[in-house]
């Protein structure tokens, strides 16, 4: 099963189980290829993500990252490595979410205050 087939059977499981999927919170980042040197580091982070997959080959290739809130340090690091590509996206519990990048990892970032 590729990474959309995933993602489309857990946006299924959300809608038939939603008390379960509402107490779950997890933001994923989807990034693409890119020839700089943030590319390879990026892809290291989120091959460690134990919520990792990806799809396509070459230029079509795109990896994705899952993180819950205990994972925000991890989500942080890949984040900033990304954020300025116009090809990354983030969802929220697999959806795109209106300003997610601007006010839900704004907030999502106060988990990183000890």
């Amino acid at each position: 099963m590729n990474a959309r087939q995933l993602i489309e059977e857990e946006k299924l499981q959300n809608i038939l189980n939603p008390r379960k999927s509402n107490r779950e919170f997890k933001v994923t980042i989807r990034f693409q290829k890119t020839l700089t040197k943030n590319f390879e580091k990026a892809l290291e982070l989120a091959r460690r993500n134990p919520h990792f997959m990806e799809e396509g080959e070459g230029d079509h290739y795109k990896a994705y990252a899952s993180f819950y809130p205990g994972d925000v340090e991890a989500l942080h690091e890949l984040f900033e490595l990304v954020k300025e590509r116009d090809t990354t996206k983030i969802f929220l519990n697999n959806k795109s979410i209106p300003y997610v990048q601007d006010l839900w990892l704004f907030l999502l970032w106060f988990y990183r205050i000890k």
